[in-house]
């Protein structure tokens, strides 16, 4: 049986708490291509979430029809949203091997060949507003964020965290755990020496994403993976 979007939305939100990727503080959202707004869970750790702590926002930040409070950084994906037609999913988060990458110089590379999915580069947002510290809370700091994300699939907050997107919920939930499986991959591999695997072969990384890593029977496997790890009283 088909989950509806909010539904999927729930299982997104304890995915990511169950493997370990978000732990209190984090969000995951998903755009509604019917009405072009965001459904987001109002500020509640994502491992507790339940369809009723849904909310759905404009892409200016309204919230419709509910007067509790969505996270202070739903800007976000709200910004993502806009600057991106092409993205319906946004993960956010601070797990913990991507947490030294965005706290150095030290760009994350493919690691293995999963790691493909990031082999056009992982940008680094550092152009925080002072007054809310390395948060992003303002529409000015969304703004430059979605700027600095492009047209990749990662990206750094520096000092905080990362934000994957996909074109789907699915996806951007499979290759968030890519993302952080591949910075662990790496972080052991810098310790033992130099990292010799290179990703320079365009067509050949192009044809692991696209055709291998995105389809969507890899992405439903993935999915269904996670799904099926879940404690069976949530």
């Amino acid at each position: 049986m088909s989950q509806s979007l909010t539904e999927q939305l729930v299982t997104a939100n304890r995915i990511v708490a169950n493997e370990g990727i978000i732990q209190g503080l984090g969000h995951v959202s998903v755009r509604n291509p019917e009405t072009n707004t965001v459904l987001i869970s109002r500020s509640r750790s994502p491992a507790f979430v339940t369809e009723d702590d849904i909310l759905e926002l404009t892409l200016d930040g309204d919230v419709l029809d509910d007067d509790r409070s969505p996270y202070v950084e739903n800007v976000i994906h709200r910004a993502i949203y806009r600057a991106r037609p092409d993205v319906n999913a946004v993960v956010h988060h601070h797990a913990a091997p991507v947490i030294p990458f965005a706290a150095t110089d030290v760009d994350i590379q493919p690691a293995y060949h999963l790691g493909m999915l990031f082999h056009d580069g992982v940008p680094k947002f550092d152009e925080y507003d002072p007054d809310y510290g390395w948060l992003v809370v303002t529409e000015a700091e969304g703004e430059r964020m979605a700027a600095t994300l492009g047209d990749h699939r990662a990206q750094l907050l520096v000092g905080h965290g990362a934000n994957n997107v996909g074109t789907s919920l699915k996806e951007a939930l499979v290759t968030t755990s890519y993302f952080v499986t591949n910075a662990q991959y790496q972080l052991s591999a810098m310790g033992l020496g130099e990292i010799t695997f290179e990703a320079d072969d365009e067509e050949m990384a192009r044809s692991t994403v696209e055709d291998v890593m995105l389809s969507d029977l890899v992405v439903d496997r993935v999915w269904n993976y996670f799904r099926q790890r879940l404690p069976s009283d949530r």
